[in-house]
């Protein structure tokens, strides 16, 4: 199973910061990485759809932090919403590391599937919690009842 590179970079942001960084570390290690630009604060509009006619519309501008950089000339690009440079270039790395085909890719697969159970189950846990605190609305006719 090959995992998509935008799941690769929902786990990588959404998931635990300790796994990028590892990831990071080891394909600095393995290639030399070429800073293209540095991170930077951007801001990008945000496109939504209307619900009801389906029309795409602007909901807004959206600050985000980007990066590009190089291993092997092969380039990576890292990007994320908020101000985080160190998250960036971490993105950026790994995503340079996989366009240059690193061996080391390969054995990344395992740890991110595992990674993404583990989102999956946190997500799980949280919604569990908000379905405890939901509040039960009747009205007045269901409540009373029409008999």
């Amino acid at each position: 199973m090959t995992v998509k590179k935008s799941l690769i970079t929902r786990i990588l942001i959404e998931g635990d910061q300790a796994l990028l960084s590892r990831l990071c570390e080891a394909a600095e290690a393995a290639g030399e990485v070429e800073i293209v630009r540095q991170p930077e604060k951007s801001l990008v509009m945000t496109k939504a759809r209307d619900s009801v006619s389906e029309q795409p519309f602007y909901l807004g501008e959206v600050l985000v932090t980007e990066c590009t950089v190089s291993i092997r000339g092969a380039y990576g690009f890292g990007v994320l919403m908020g101000e985080d440079a160190e998250r960036a270039y971490q993105l950026a790395v790994v995503d340079a590391a996989y366009h240059a085909g690193l061996p080391l890719t390969a054995d990344w697969e395992a740890l991110l599937v595992a990674e993404e159970r583990n989102i999956r189950m946190r997500h799980r846990q949280e919604e569990v919690g908000v379905m405890r605190t939901q509040v039960q609305f009747d009205t007045t006719e269901e409540y009373y009842g029409k008999r």
